[in-house]
């Protein structure tokens, strides 16, 4: 622990981000906790205490999105090969299945232009049902938030309740994550960005940061989860454990097998499993895991975490790193020599 918190509080001093927490959990249910640096800059410095709650940005598709989904299939109100429209009848691509959305393989596009001048939930599903697709179907791997908005509102269709009661309903209670929400208690927040446009001027703090979701009222498919390393470290081990806390053990299985390679150019591969990414080479979860047992995601505030069930470890770390200005985001240089950091300080590699 000394190592890595040592490591992260070079980053602060070099001012690469503001401060971070982090978490290394073991399957045998030891979860150890730390955090460097400070909440916020501005308008004032406030050094951080551990009990920060972080916007996790697109943690949130995996945490709770995929999560839910895999929820709807157990039950059987959905499966893998639905197809989109035949749940919003809006969506005019009738090919497109729930599979195609978890793998990022839809042919969508990765991202709403000028989102900046989204004001309200019809500006943003106008322009999503608008969309042609951008290459066809299942041909590549494109990282998109639109798949996963879509997914949301899969959801709540189904459900007939708002995303964040569902979560709560079959994830964060199930767990005790009890300081999780799309609508967190602002006074343990870190800030993230200063917004300044058309749509919103002020420090976002308890406000989600992706602005598709802050029009969308900050609940989404894509984004909105707010949490602390304390909840997600519950989730990682119901994850090791495998435990059916929130998924059945065959669901959880399910979520680590390859189900979509795409090579970008050479020495660039893109891999991805139902809803999770893969391992990479270089990428945030270093060099010492296993890529058939590791699952990861990121998020764009400054979020990661992956989970490796061979290893019986998991790590996340959670930071404002777009504080006050996303410009200013170093932290992703130092995800690599962390997670090495992690398996080599505990397990013989």
């Amino acid at each position: 622990m000394k190592e890595i918190s040592d490591f992260l509080k070079k980053g602060v001093d070099l001012g690469d981000f503001p401060g971070a927490a982090y978490a290394i959990v073991d399957v045998d249910g030891s979860i150890d906790m730390d955090y460097v640096g400070y909440r916020q800059l501005m308008p004032e410095k406030i050094k951080n205490d551990g009990t920060e709650i972080y916007d996790c940005a697109s943690l949130t598709k995996v945490i709770c999105t995929t999560s839910m989904v895999m929820k709807l299939i157990e039950d059987n109100q959905l499966s893998l090969d639905t197809h989109v429209s035949n749940i919003l009848p809006r969506f005019r691509h009738d090919q497109i299945t729930i599979k195609d959305l978890l793998t990022h393989s839809s042919g969508l596009p990765a991202d709403i232009p000028k989102a900046k001048t989204l004001v309200d939930e019809n500006m943003v599903f106008d322009q999503i049902y608008d969309f042609d697709l951008v290459y066809p179907r299942g041909e590549k791997v494109l990282y998109s938030d639109i798949g996963f908005i879509l997914l949301g509102k899969v959801i709540e269709r189904l459900t007939a309740k708002s995303l964040d009661d569902y979560a709560n309903q079959v994830v964060f209670k199930p767990l005790g994550m009890e300081d999780s929400s799309y609508h967190p208690d602002k006074r343990r927040v870190a800030p993230t960005e200063y917004r300044d446009d058309d749509v919103y001027k002020g420090l976002l703090k308890g406000q989600v940061h992706d602005e598709k979701a802050f029009a969308l009222g900050g609940v989404a498919g894509h984004a909105g989860l707010f949490s602390t390393v304390k909840d997600l470290s519950k989730f990682i081990l119901s994850i090791l454990r495998n435990d059916g806390q929130i998924l059945r053990p065959d669901s959880v299985d399910s979520l680590f097998p390859l189900q979509i390679t795409y090579q970008v150019k050479e020495g660039l591969v893109r891999h991805r499993s139902l809803g999770w990414n893969k391992p990479t080479k270089g990428g945030t979860a270093g060099q010492y895991v296993h890529f058939e047992h590791t699952i990861l995601h990121t998020g764009f505030t400054g979020c990661n975490l992956w989970i490796d069930r061979l290893l019986g470890l998991g790590f996340v770390m959670l930071s404002n790193a777009v504080h006050p200005q996303r410009e200013k985001n170093e932290i992703i240089k130092y995800r690599y020599p962390i997670a090495n950091m992690v398996v080599s300080l505990r397990r013989k590699v």
